[in-house]
């Protein structure tokens, strides 16, 4: 076994002069495995912040979810509350989620989770609902689901905040796939990468709004749909305030706003 092992190492010691080093792990966008080497962010937001925490003994609640994607990826635990400003009707959500026994939906009213019981929930998950809801709205659904959380439950939310999703606007190119699959193709793949990729998501960026700028001091008026700027680190101070425990200001899965992971000790 000693000879086998001194000559394993043997074998390592004239290759990768300077360090094996294919990708950048600070660049968000830097592949070791070039065109097949990315996750998208919704997927890589289940995969750290629904997959782990999800099995058939937990009793989930999301806010806000809309057509069910996300409920779909949490229908294995033993109860998923789902909790909505619109009827599932409104959103398609049976239709795309499929009747199930361990999930319930509640087109809400207010902010008060009065369809929970104390002491009942064992996770919490609300991505791109939030950031619809102004800090008071928040707020009100932070302190109303705080009794209704057991000891040691998890919390995700992602939340508007101006000032990171400004800095995302200024800095685009280093986000922008596009402009790394070109620098990393050469030859024919380059070209397979254009016409395959590139021209179709170009005109497609076309056809969407462009991004811009938005104004820190925008006022708290509703509006359908409106982002609301309630700020990862003012929902943070709140959090603590109520008696929660901030385990990730940010978990920097997506570029644009924060998603706060959060627990009840």
């Amino acid at each position: 076994m000693a000879t086998k092992l001194d000559t394993e190492l043997e074998s390592f010691r004239k290759i990768w002069k300077g360090g094996f080093f294919k990708a950048d792990p600070l660049e968000p966008l830097d592949s070791l495995y070039g065109l097949w080497g990315y996750t998208s962010m919704q997927h890589a937001t289940y995969l750290a912040c629904i997959k782990p925490y999800i099995n058939s003994r937990t009793s989930a609640v999301e806010i806000g979810p809309g057509r069910g994607a996300w409920t779909r990826a949490m229908v294995g635990a033993g109860e998923v509350t789902c909790l909505d400003a619109l009827s599932a009707e409104h959103n398609g959500f049976w239709e795309y989620v499929g009747r199930r026994e361990n999930v319930r939906y509640f087109k809400v009213d207010d902010f008060a989770c009065g369809m929970l019981a104390d002491d009942s929930v064992d996770y919490l998950f609300s991505f791109d609902a939030l950031c619809h809801v102004s800090f008071d709205g928040i707020s009100a659904y932070l302190t109303s689901l705080f009794p209704k959380f057991r000891s040691g439950a998890h919390g995700f939310i992602m939340v508007a905040d101006y000032t990171k999703y400004n800095n995302f606007v200024k800095n685009l190119s280093r986000f922008d796939v596009t402009r790394t699959l070109l620098a990393k193709s050469t030859g024919s793949l380059k070209r397979r990468v254009v016409e395959a990729y590139l021209l179709p998501l170009q005109a497609h960026a076309r056809n969407r709004a462009a991004w811009r700028p938005l104004n820190l001091s925008e006022d708290d008026v509703a509006r359908p749909g409106r982002w609301y700027n309630a700020g990862g680190s003012r929902i943070c101070e709140l959090l603590e305030k109520l008696g929660y425990e901030v385990l990730d200001q940010d978990m920097e899965l997506d570029y644009r706003s924060p998603v706060i992971h959060f627990r009840k000790n």
